[in-house]
């Protein structure tokens, strides 16, 4: 939802490309959620945009409903959402429906009869399957599409796309944005592509490289050594679960033991760099096995 709420041209964007409806208009606005009447009964939208054209006059409206699961009080609300938006508006009003399952999807794309004749209301419904993948030029243009096109797709290149694309925009939204690429990445994704970030050789822009730096520092703020440590063995673990194949237990118990920052930051840097997959494996037994560095890397008390 907060796609939408920031984003107002996210919504006639996927009219336009998932559904084929598109409206002439010059600009966007926001406009009240609140579709409620003179009577008691509260009727609210997720999202009203307006569509309107250069002299400012509205040519058409959308409200945007994330649907999560099914809810049989929609089919009733939803007839009133659109009527009351047109009437208020005095323009066309398109009802678009988003939502990640497509079972839900089946049960909204439903016709609903309104009981009059001739007047039904069939949703204009996108799930995540009809999202479609976003190149970097439309990613640039409109962010969040990138960004939702990442929630859809899950995959690493959907990913990758949505991080550059959202590089320029504030860093608060940065951060929510990253927050939610990374949490509907699969497992080994999500720590392939958090080992790209905290590398920053893909991404060179100052959020990117801030995003593990800010794990660093909060650790020294709170007066804490072992903070500085602490990040760089989760930087160097998540760089290896993504590019060792096979990540073996034997090779977490062994980035688990390094002690040395030094160290640490030596294998980021040999993981990072090495090539193909063998040499991947080559440069992180090699670094293990340096004599000179074997012993004061691990800890080897008997406290573990």
């Amino acid at each position: 939802m907060e796609l939408f709420r920031n984003c107002w041209g996210l919504a006639p964007e996927l009219l336009e490309v998932c559904a084929d409806i598109a409206y002439r208009h010059d600009h966007l606005e926001r406009t009240s959620i609140d579709l409620s009447q003179v009577v008691s009964t509260e009727y609210r939208a997720d999202s009203v945009i307006e569509l309107r054209d250069h002299g400012n006059a509205v040519v058409a409206a959308i409200v945007v409903e994330i649907q999560l699961g099914l809810d049989a009080d929609k089919k009733y609300s939803w007839p009133v959402y659109v009527t009351a938006l047109r009437a208020k508006l005095r323009c066309p009003a398109v009802l678009l429906v988003l939502t990640p399952e497509d079972s839900v999807a089946q049960w909204a794309r439903r016709t609903i009869d309104i009981g009059h004749p001739d007047f039904h209301l069939r949703p204009v419904v996108i799930s995540f399957d009809d999202v479609p993948r976003i190149d970097d030029t439309q990613a640039q243009r409109l962010p969040e599409l990138a960004v939702l096109s990442a929630m859809a797709h899950r995959d690493l290149e959907a990913a990758e796309t949505a991080v550059t694309a959202i590089a320029p925009l504030p860093e608060e939204l940065k951060r929510l944005y990253l927050d939610v690429i990374l949490a509907n990445l699969p497992e080994a994704l999500r720590r392939t592509l958090e080992a790209r970030l905290i590398k920053g050789y893909q991404y060179q822009s100052e959020f990117a490289r801030r995003y593990y730096n800010e794990g660093r520092e909060k650790g020294h703020q709170e007066g804490h050594q072992e903070g500085h440590q602490e990040g760089l063995r989760a930087a160097a673990l998540a760089i290896a679960r993504g590019r060792l194949a096979p990540f073996t237990a034997d090779d977490l118990a062994a980035i688990e033991g390094l002690r040395d920052e030094r160290l640490l930051t030596k294998l980021i840097g040999a993981l990072a760099e090495a090539g193909t997959p063998s040499e991947v494996r080559t440069a992180f037994e090699r670094l293990l096995r340096d004599p000179a560095s074997s012993r004061p890397a691990l800890d080897t008390t008997a406290g573990g």
